[in-house]
């Protein structure tokens, strides 16, 4: 029962860290700072997340910044 626990628990908090990973390129952060702050390498983030998906991220957050700029 504690094993399915610490199982449990261990796929939440990766489920959270993903999460995280997610609002930090939303706002516009570097994935190369958030790899920092993880203290893991950039590779190792980019596999964190499904293919282009940082990519895709980032093109939303620039145009999100350019609609702001031209009001």
């Amino acid at each position: 029962m504690a094993a399915e626990t610490d199982r449990s628990l261990g796929a939440e908090m990766r489920d959270i860290k993903a999460l995280l990973v997610l609002q930090a390129l939303a706002i516009g952060c570097q994935q190369k700072h958030i790899a920092a702050a993880l203290g893991v390498s950039e590779a190792t983030l980019s596999r964190m997340l499904p293919k282009g998906f940082a990519k895709e991220i980032a093109k939303v957050v620039d145009r999100r910044l350019g609609a702001a700029k031209a009001i």
